[in-house]
């Protein structure tokens, strides 16, 4: 990579002279990217960056793999972002190559393109965020016509039209071991928040509640039990104990339990936000999940109730 482009000026105008001779941007992620909204969230802000260059952004997750990519093809896809979305910009990853007019992007993530105007606790969207990525998302990171069209198909045979729901994502597993992530508050402090919202929209219909811990799960369908209906999405889950002994981000995806395994964490992650995104009220902790759901609702939440985690608390 290019010498002594450690500050943001020297790279930014690395590739605006670059783009004199080159017309596409890869943007790429090695060491296997981390988890599924990370990975996300690096794609947006480099996508962000070569757009205002005049670049045509392509992702390349066949030569710089990920957790999720599989060694063999994914409804003929290859490409473990094509997996899940369309291209990002107007050209595929043979063209860009193809063509041999292109360059790599830096194998950094670029916070300063993926963050703008979020709030410093956890990269969390104000309103000025969500209306500067909104667009983006919508024209540039669209999920798949067939994913869309399958989740969809999936929410209205559990809910109506005009049902109420409250969007609940607790993230458990590698989560507790404070790896650098915010940690999750206690179980009770959510039940809590949930069941004031109860009291005062008697309208809501029920719970989406996304985890990765099936003691959360068990723990909310028995509280709830004839008050609320608690759905969750059929998905491959920790009990506590294997949560306990996860060293890394996702490592439970590398142990392969299940034909296609990698990739369909992936989609059961995908699943799980797009659910929340379509709830009227969402109680979360701060995470890359909730963050981009927070984007993709587009102002249309009644409220978000963002958890976050006291000193006090084991």
């Amino acid at each position: 990579m290019l010498k002594g482009a450690a500050n943001p000026l020297s790279m930014e105008c690395y590739y605006l002279k670059k783009r004199i001779t080159n017309k596409y941007y890869i943007i790429r992620r090695g060491n296997l990217g981390a988890g599924f909204f990370s990975n996300y969230y690096w794609v947006m802000g480099h996508l962000v960056f070569a757009r205002r260059f005049g670049y045509i952004p392509v992702v390349d997750m066949l030569n710089y793999k990920t957790l999720y990519s599989e060694d063999n093809p994914v409804d003929g896809e290859l490409n473990a972002w094509n997996y899940y979305f369309d291209n990002v910009g107007a050209a595929t990853l043979e063209e860009a190559y193809g063509s041999g007019k292109y360059v790599l992007g830096k194998d950094e993530p670029l916070h300063k393109y993926a963050n703008k105007y979020c709030d410093a606790n956890y990269r969390f969207p104000s309103d000025q965020a969500i209306d500067y990525y909104y667009p983006v998302i919508r024209d540039h990171i669209r999920i798949k016509d067939s994913i869309t069209a399958e989740f969809t198909k999936a929410w209205d045979e559990r809910t109506s039209h005009s049902d109420k729901m409250i969007g609940v994502h607790i993230r458990g597993t590698d989560m507790k071991n404070d790896l650098g992530h915010p940690m999750p508050a206690n179980i009770e402090r959510y039940i809590a928040e949930i069941e004031t919202l109860l009291e005062e929209d008697r309208k809501v219909q029920g719970i989406f509640l996304a985890t990765d811990e099936k003691k959360v799960v068990e723990h909310f369908r028995d509280h709830f039990k004839g008050t609320c209906d608690v759905t969750v999405n059929e998905a491959f889950r920790s009990d506590e104990q294997e949560a306990k002994h996860k060293t890394g981000i996702h490592e439970q995806i590398i142990e392969n339990p299940r034909e296609n395994h990698k990739y369909k964490m992936g989609m059961e992650v995908l699943h799980d936000a797009w659910c929340l995104s379509r709830c009227s009220y969402l109680v979360c902790g701060h995470s890359n999940i909730t963050n981009v759901v927070v984007l993709w609702n587009n102002h249309r939440f009644q409220r978000v109730i963002c958890i976050e985690r006291e000193n006090h608390e084991e």
